[in-house]
C-alpha cells in the first residue's frame, strides 16, 4: 500500500473506532456547492462527511474489525462518501434523508453500519424515522415516573375524599 493510502487508512480506522455509526452514500451528481452545503449540515449534526476510495475504506474496515457481508459489499459498488456519526446516529440519518429529499435524492444513501450490523438503504431510512434520543429518553422517564404518580395518587385519595366529605357537610350546614 502506498504511504498516502496507508495514512488515509489509519485515519479512517481512527474515525471508524471513534464513531457510533457511519452511513455510506454516493456523492455522484452533487456539485461542489451542494457538497459543501452537505458538509455544513453534517457539522451541525456533529458528524464528518468524507469522500473515500472504496478499496482503502474496505481495508480500513477489515483492520478496524468490522465484518463485511453482502449488504456491505453492495454499498461499495460506486464512488463513495462516508458520514461518520460520533453522537446521535438518528439525527445524522435524518439529516441525510432530508438533504436527499431536498436535492433530488442526492446524495444517494447506499447503506449504514450501527452497533455491529449493516443496513441497506431501506434500513437507514427506517432508522431515520425513529424519534431522537432526547424524545426517547423523555418517553422512558414518563414510563418510569407513571407508577410513582399513580402510587401517590392512590395514597392521597382517602385524605382527599375525607376533605371533600367535610366540605360538603359544611356547605350543607350553611345552607340549612
Amino acid at each position: 500500500m502506498r504511504p498516502e493510502n496507508k495514512y488515509l487508512a489509519d485515519y479512517l480506522i481512527e474515525e471508524i473506532n471513534d464513531s457510533k455509526a457511519f452511513f455510506v452514500t454516493s456523492y455522484l451528481g452533487l456539485n461542489s456547492e451542494k457538497l459543501n452545503s452537505l458538509r455544513n449540515e453534517c457539522r451541525k449534526a456533529d458528524c464528518k462527511y468524507l469522500v473515500v476510495k472504496n478499496r482503502v475504506f474496505m481495508k480500513a474496515l477489515g483492520q478496524a474489525g468490522v465484518k463485511m457481508n453482502d449488504t456491505a459489499d453492495q454499498a461499495f459498488q460506486e464512488s463513495t462518501a462516508i458520514a461518520f456519526s460520533k453522537q446521535d446516529a438518528v439525527a445524522v440519518a435524518k439529516m441525510l434523508v432530508k438533504f436527499g429529499k431536498d436535492n433530488n435524492d442526492l446524495p444517494k444513501i447506499k447503506g449504514g453500519y450501527l452497533e455491529g450490523q449493516w443496513f441497506d438503504e431501506k434500513g437507514v431510512e427506517s432508522f431515520s424515522k425513529l424519534p431522537s434520543r432526547e424524545v426517547l429518553l423523555a418517553k422512558l422517564m414518563g414510563v418510569m415516573k407513571a407508577p410513582l404518580n399513580n402510587f401517590v395518587s392512590v395514597l392521597s385519595a382517602p385524605l382527599r375524599n375525607y376533605v371533600c366529605c367535610l366540605k360538603q357537610v359544611g356547605e350543607k350546614k350553611q345552607n340549612s
